[in-house]
């Protein structure tokens, strides 16, 4: 028998293998389940804010409060553009979004009857249940998302009439729910809520959505942004992205959490490992005056070591993906928002456990192995 054998000593010493296993395995599943959570959190909001604005961007004119119009000019550039497709007058509306660690707010594009199928096809979007809204009427067709998050169906209202919390005034009835890329969900114009002008064609002067011709999506952003921001406020593919990664500083905190938490746990379990080859330094001394090398027995020391921490790592990585799915799903997929159960991030983190354990328990451990002195080791008996 080798007395240093790393499957030896796991086999006679079953209680402190699983105690230091299961160590590894706490600190790898809780960053595991860490990671996919603020990845969860991060596509949620990815999807909500900045999808829509990859099939159509958006014009206002610069004062909306005084129902200032789009100057004519630019209006006629957007339309003349060969890379432009249509250009759609809307109203902008907002209803309440809430999912774990965050508080925002869903689009309701106010468009006219005609447009809402032309809209729906450019998002990609199917009526899955129900009519569309009719004109003129306190009417809504929902996200299938959005009726998760806001737990309603058809036949139900939404409103801050219904829910003081909501944004969105009034009360409106769910007639369909629609499905698709975005988040978006539709309701028509309607004079009752908001001051338009109303003739045979109606027509909102303060607010557009410009489509862009397949693959010209770059070029309709450059033309947009082209505009004198005195005159016009723009919301572009380029603009969203730059305000969504300048709102994501709650996940850069996150993630500054998960490397406190990583530099806590390597220590906590290091340190407790270097204290089980402590406790053994009278056994290695002895091992040395036998006839085993320092060297042979600092390689031994390491697989003792690697089985403990890669046995740990597969096992918390198991059981990491097992609770994303539990905790996610219920989290972000029961209400409408994107729950994720793999990250190749949460993956990089969670092996930065076994990694920097190995490397700091090593390391003292080396150094005590090199201090051995087996005539006192043997003397000490």
């Amino acid at each position: 028998m080798k007395p240093l054998s790393a499957l030896s000593y796991s086999k006679n010493n079953k209680k402190k293998l699983i105690m230091s296993t299961m160590s590894i395995i706490v600190a790898v599943s809780f960053l595991y389940v860490l990671q996919t959570f603020v990845k969860s959190l991060g596509d949620s909001m990815y999807e909500l804010n900045v999808n829509p604005y990859k099939n159509h961007m958006i014009i206002y004119a610069q004062s909306i409060e005084k129902d200032k119009p789009i100057p004519d000019n630019v209006i006629s550039r957007i339309k003349e553009n060969p890379n432009v497709e249509s250009v759609i007058p809307f109203v902008q509306y907002k209803t309440r979004y809430i999912i774990p660690g965050s508080i925002s707010n869903a689009s309701i594009l106010g468009i006219g009857s005609k447009d809402i199928e032309y809209v729906m096809t450019k998002h990609n979007i199917a009526l899955k249940e129900g009519r569309l809204p009719l004109e003129n009427h306190k009417e809504v067709v929902l996200d299938y998302r959005m009726s998760k998050n806001k737990k309603v169906k058809i036949g139900d209202k939404i409103g801050n009439s219904i829910d003081k919390n909501d944004v969105l005034n009034g009360e409106y009835t769910v007639v369909g729910i629609v499905q698709g890329d975005g988040y978006l969900s539709f309701m028509p114009y309607n004079v009752e809520a908001i001051s338009i002008n109303t003739k045979e064609e109606p027509v909102v002067e303060t607010s557009m959505l410009v489509f862009s011709k397949e693959n010209k999506v770059k070029e309709v952003d450059d033309l947009l942004t082209s505009f004198p921001k005195e005159e016009v406020a723009v919301m572009t593919l380029s603009g969203i992205i730059k305000i969504y990664n300048e709102g994501a500083a709650m996940m850069k905190t996150l993630d500054m959490i998960c490397l406190l938490a990583i530099i806590v746990m390597v220590i906590s379990v290091g340190s407790s490992k270097y204290v089980q080859f402590f406790s053994r330094k009278q056994e290695l001394g002895i091992l040395n005056a036998m006839g085993y090398t320092k060297k042979e027995i600092m390689k031994k020391s390491f697989w003792e070591v690697f089985i403990i921490n890669i046995l740990g790592f597969i096992l918390g990585i198991i059981v990491g993906w097992l609770c994303s799915i539990l905790l996610n799903d219920g989290a972000f997929g029961a209400v409408g928002a994107v729950s994720i159960y793999f990250s190749s991030k949460a993956f990089l983190m969670a092996l930065y456990v076994p990694l920097f354990t190995t490397l700091f328990t090593l390391i003292p451990v080396n150094r005590m192995i090199n201090k051995l002195d087996p005539i006192v080791m043997i003397e000490g008996i």
